[in-house]
């Protein structure tokens, strides 16, 4: 919005052509006793600056906060006043007084070779000053009076003759411009503050200023919403009656800078941090911030999620694959676990499972917003094993890194941390984790304090840990302490009723993956229903994708897996069940047992590989067999 500027003049202004006066209202000619009581009607009106002549200024300034631009007497603007005294008739040969308020440094020795009359200049402080002056005056028989309106007026109460000064168009223009200078610093310190004020809301926390005294002069909404108070409950008040914290006095009386200060505030904790603000060796207040420490709890808590390096929870119990009673009593026991920050062991042969049940019962926990680090404590060795987990100290060792590293309980504050074959832990590592679960804190190698840690602990293991405590490989306490709920997975051979819709996942996964499957479905659903996979259901969805794979190339699928798989026993009726019986001739036992080869290898097409797998043999072997019954009968 454009500024509006007004002058309260106290003399007469000259012609002002060739001057943009857009939005500037003149008046001339006003009394000291009326300048300011017009400043203030001015200022409420909307009036940007005022420009005012010497005398009026000082009450002017009393009156109003908006700038005052004095505009400055000229020896022009004096002389073209004297002259035109001389122009007139009888001007000259007079005893003429020039009075000028003090802030006009006049030298009227400078303007005197260039007058007929002489003139007796002299100054006045205020009102009643000019009163005692012109009675002076008056009583010396000066003949004319230069000077201000108000001037003029006491002047004509004592019948003096009087001149008012007039002010020319470049003093004015000369004012104009500084006051547009003046809107123009106005302006860059309003968008300087602006843009302060802008950075301070949006200061994630609370920022209050004080005066020397320690009176509120800024607080941010943030402050304030910590506070919880209106902002009016918080300007002009002793900042340490609004924190409840008398130690604020010695910032602003003593020049102490503190820091981290824990404050108790209305049940909530908040941390401070206050220096002194300084200018030219004195205290002229202070600042402090606020922080909520249940936000700084949660900072913490996100930046320890980022580093976990992308160890989240992807499975969800839906993944589970299965309808079998055992599978589902499985999956409802772990959703019940899942309610409870317990610690749960998981026990189950290789292949159940066991991680994917971990992870679905963070992603059912209260801590599904926070992270799931796992780690299989078979894959590392115990002192690097007890580097992952528990971190270390800049040079705690020799290769340590720069700056230590943050072990993965840490790693897990606020989530879960999911340790697989526990059983493989080592018992000096045993007592340390043991520590961690009583504890909830832990020691970095190399480190002298210990760290707080909040996380859900869920272990398993594919042994039985009671077989281990026995031998002695396992601590009995560290087993009651992971063994508060227990979860045992079943193997595969106690759900066959789910291979089917397992073997349909893993086809789709490698459809998805690879393009359509040239293989019987059906025909291979039936052919693994009878096996017990020992390896579970990691070894049947291994076993699915080499099945597809081979499909692709070569219809002798199933007998190069077969044996592989150990599956020789059980398929061997089922790779050709035409052979029913042989009709033998009798010979010696070398002979009769190629008669049977021959005949099996023929019943299988030339297949010695089939051929084997029925007889429950080698294919080397019903070569070497043939091959020695041929050298027999040369």
């Amino acid at each position: 919005m454009e500024q509006t500027i007004a002058i309260i003049c106290s003399g007469k202004i000259k012609s002002l052509e060739e001057i943009d006066l857009s939005g500037v209202t003149i008046f001339e000619e006003v009394k000291m006793s009326e300048a300011g009581k017009l400043a203030a009607k001015l200022e409420s009106s909307g009036v940007g600056a005022i420009i005012a002549t010497a005398g009026n200024a000082p009450e002017v300034r009393k009156q109003v906060s908006v700038p005052v631009i004095v505009a400055e007497l000229t020896y022009f603007d004096v002389l073209e006043t004297l002259k035109e005294i001389e122009s007139t008739p009888r001007g000259f040969e007079k005893k003429i007084a020039l009075i000028l308020h003090e802030t006009n440094s006049f030298n009227m020795g400078r303007l005197q070779p260039f007058l007929k009359n002489h003139i007796s200049f002299f100054v006045f402080k205020n009102e009643e000053h000019l009163y005692k002056i012109i009675q002076l005056l008056f009583e010396k028989d000066f003949e004319m009076l230069v000077g201000g309106p108000t001037s003029l007026f006491y002047a004509k109460q004592l019948g003096m003759n009087a001149h008012q000064i007039a002010f020319g168009k470049e003093t004015i223009a000369e004012a104009l411009n500084r006051v547009n200078e003046v809107f123009s610093l106005i302006r860059k310190d309003r968008e300087e503050k602006q843009r302060l004020k802008t950075v301070i809301d949006m200061f994630p926390d609370g920022i209050i200023a004080t005066n020397h005294n320690g009176e509120v002069t800024m607080c941010n909404p943030r402050a304030l919403n910590l506070l919880n108070l209106p902002e009016q409950d918080v300007l002009g008040k002793k900042v340490y009656r609004i924190a409840d914290d008398p130690t604020w006095k010695e910032v602003y009386e003593q020049g102490i800078k503190q820091t981290d200060v824990l404050i108790e505030y209305n049940k909530s904790k908040l941390f401070s941090t206050r220096q002194p603000i300084i200018e030219n060796g004195h205290i002229i207040g202070s600042v402090g911030t606020l922080q909520d420490v249940a936000k700084i709890q949660k900072l913490e808590h996100k930046y320890r999620s980022t580093q976990t390096l992308g160890l989240i929870a992807k499975y969800r119990f839906e993944n589970v694959i299965g309808n079998s009673t055992v599978i589902k009593e499985a999956i409802e026991q772990a959703k019940a676990y899942a309610e409870f920050d317990s610690t749960i062991l998981i026990e189950g042969e290789t292949g159940t499972g066991k991680e994917i049940f971990a992870q679905s019962i963070h992603n059912a926990s209260l801590r599904k917003s926070g992270p799931l680090v796992a780690i299989n404590c078979a894959t590392l060795s115990e002192s690097l094993l007890e580097s992952e987990l528990f971190g270390y100290e800049e040079g705690a060792f020799t290769g340590a890194k720069r700056g230590g590293k943050v072990g993965l309980f840490e790693l897990a504050h606020k989530g879960t941390i999911f340790l697989d074959e526990i059983n493989q832990i080592p018992l000096q590592l045993q007592a340390k984790v043991l520590r961690v679960i009583q504890e909830k804190v832990v020691l970095r190698l190399g480190g002298e304090k210990v760290i707080p840690v909040d996380v859900r602990i869920i272990v398993a293991t594919n042994e039985n840990l009671k077989e281990k405590i026995n031998a002695g490989k396992f601590r009995d306490d560290l087993y009651y302490r992971i063994n508060v709920l227990n979860l045992r997975l079943p193997p595969l051979r106690r759900r066959k009723e789910d291979i089917p819709l397992l073997v349909d996942h893993f086809f789709q996964l490698f459809v998805s993956t690879h393009g359509t499957v040239k293989c019987a479905v059906g025909e291979f659903i039936d052919f693994v229903s009878k096996y017990d996979w020992p390896g579970n259901v990691r070894e049947l969805a291994n076993y699915v994708e080499r099945y597809a794979v081979l499909s692709q190339k070569t219809k002798a699928a199933h007998s190069l897996l077969f044996q592989e798989f150990g599956m020789e026993n059980a398929e061997r009726a089922k790779i050709s069940p035409d052979v029913t019986s042989i009709t033998l001739k009798i010979d010696d036992l070398g002979n009769m047992e190629k008669q049977i080869i021959k005949h099996v290898v023929a019943q299988c097409g030339g297949n010695k590989q089939q051929a084997a797998l029925l007889l429950g043999v080698s294919r080397s072997s019903v070569w070497y067999k043939i091959r020695k019954g041929d050298q027999l009968l040369k």
